[in-house]
């Protein structure tokens, strides 16, 4: 046992070092333990789930290193949820008439259920005093250094608690360079209490060119709130309007953002998902399709080759038939019917192209067995008595290995591809992100000369393929000594 072990250990390190010195097998090596790499280090080096984590930055935004004069994610309040009186530091406000604004601890944003998480204590109060009409200007100092954004969000929760009768406004504004303000929401006179709330939608009917202006985190025309690089200011106006009565107005979860046009290595897609993180996670899926579907392929070929092989006959004829008739059915819309039947799930995709990717291999291993069966120590072994299944195992089994290791590499690349073809057309696992998803979505959206998106997943198709074809011929120099001779 100890001279076997001893014995499989130096073959181990031969072939080792047959391997290290093949300049082919050295490139397909260093590939694969790149993509290995990229799909094990996914998890950990993007942060973001690649189907889910959506509105990154704005709608297709560029690599962050394409265009440095392109504005990234700028969130212009640093503690929106003003946890802490510390928060109103970055506020200046001014008051006029009998309003007072100061900071509580006693009230806060509680968010809304299934919808978004609420800010917990802490608030900006604005109060009116009884009999006294005021106004109260909260505003917050925005450096804009970059070409004007296409987006722009602001978000806030506020609550009024009335005694008696007063009547209480909010506006939302934005002064710009020229000192002119932008009304980007209103509240209008109200009132009487009312319990938290955020802003709906508003769209500003006159005003043509921002009459796609939109409120609370939805997609806005942001090129005219911010025509140049300059100084900008965030403006709260709370109007109290005394009718014998006293108000105090909350505000709270005050945050504004202007959406990236530029985010990441490789920027964002039509959801605003990051397209770095897609091409990461897709790694995943191509390598664990294509190598089980041709384990699949490789199992299904050696047992059909030495079965039909070294049996013969009528099972040869039988196998060989059936051979014929799926090598002669087209591979990619024969699995497309069956995925729109079976359903696109990636156990039935990889099930599908291991199942139908067997019928070469079948021929090359039988090939090798009607060539194997005739040798002497097959002839010798069945003449000592021993069954089919032993010299199968014992004789045919190791004799055809080889073929199969390269075999297994080889088929490898055709699964890759052929799963990424069908994500291409719509018929990949829709919960997984795939390359050939990516490709399919990049031709969905018309986005074929934003070459940051639709190169990446095309280019790792091709390398990671290329990386088993190089270690498919390395095997076979390897193991086949007549080319490795010549």
């Amino acid at each position: 046992m100890a001279m076997e072990r001893a014995r499989i250990w130096r073959g181990a390190l031969e072939f080792g070092r047959m391997y290290l010195r093949n300049r082919m097998g050295q490139a397909g090596l260093a590939l694969l333990i790149l993509f290995i790499g990229m799909a094990v280090l996914a998890p950990y080096a993007t942060p973001y789930d690649p189907m889910y984590t959506m509105q990154l930055a704005n709608f297709r935004a560029k690599p962050q290193w394409l265009d440095q004069t392109l504005p990234p994610n700028l969130y212009l309040v640093a503690d929106p949820g003003l946890d802490s009186a510390a928060a109103m530091g970055e506020w200046s406000v001014d008051s006029t008439g009998g309003s007072t604004v100061s900071w509580t601890g006693s009230e806060g944003y509680p968010g809304i259920p299934l919808v978004e998480e609420g800010s917990g204590p802490g608030a900006i109060e604005v109060t009116g005093a009884q009999g006294a009409d005021g106004t109260a200007t909260i505003q917050r100092a925005i450096q804009y250094t970059y070409r004007p954004p296409r987006r722009f969000s602001v978000h806030l929760a506020y609550m009024a608690k009335v005694s008696g009768e007063a009547v209480w406004s909010i506006q939302v504004l934005l002064r710009q360079m020229d000192g002119g303000l932008l009304e980007l929401w209103s509240s209008g006179p109200q009132r009487g209490s009312q319990g938290w709330t955020v802003p709906r939608p508003q769209i500003d009917t006159n005003d043509a060119i921002l009459r796609m202006r939109l409120f609370n985190d939805i997609l806005a025309d942001a090129s005219r709130m911010f025509p140049a690089a300059g100084d900008y200011n965030l403006v709260l106006r709370v109007q109290t309007l005394s009718e014998g009565g006293s108000v105090r107005v909350y505000l709270d979860d005050l945050s504004s953002r202007i959406w990236g046009e530029s985010f990441g290595l490789l920027g964002t897609d039509n959801y605003g998902r990051d397209i770095f993180t897609q091409l990461m996670h897709g790694s995943r899926i191509s390598i664990l399709v294509g190598i089980f579907s041709a384990v699949i392929a490789v199992v299904l070929g050696v047992l059909v080759g030495l079965t039909s092989g070294y049996v013969g006959g009528l099972v040869d004829e039988l196998t060989m038939r059936i051979n014929d008739i799926l090598l002669t059915i087209p591979g990619l819309p024969f699995l497309i019917v069956l995925t729109a039947v079976l359903g696109p799930t990636i156990l039935s995709v990889i099930i599908l192209i291991g199942f139908l990717g067997w019928m070469g291999i079948a021929r090359l291993i039988r090939s090798q067995v009607l060539t194997l069966k005739t040798k002497a120590f097959v002839e010798a072994s069945r003449a000592s008595g021993g069954d089919t299944w032993h010299i199968i195992k014992v004789h045919l089994i190791p004799n055809v290995m080889t073929m199969a290791y390269t075999q297994l590499a080889l088929t490898v690349p055709g699964a890759i591809v052929t799963e990424a073809a069908l994500s291409f057309l719509g018929l990949g696992d829709p919960f997984l992100q795939t390359w050939g998803k990516m490709l399919h979505d990049v031709q969905y959206y018309g986005a074929v000369a934003e070459w940051w998106w639709a190169i990446p997943p095309g280019l790792c198709i091709a390398l990671l393929s290329m990386s088993f074809v190089f270690i498919g011929y390395a095997l076979d120099d390897i193991f086949n000594p007549k080319l490795r001779g010549r």
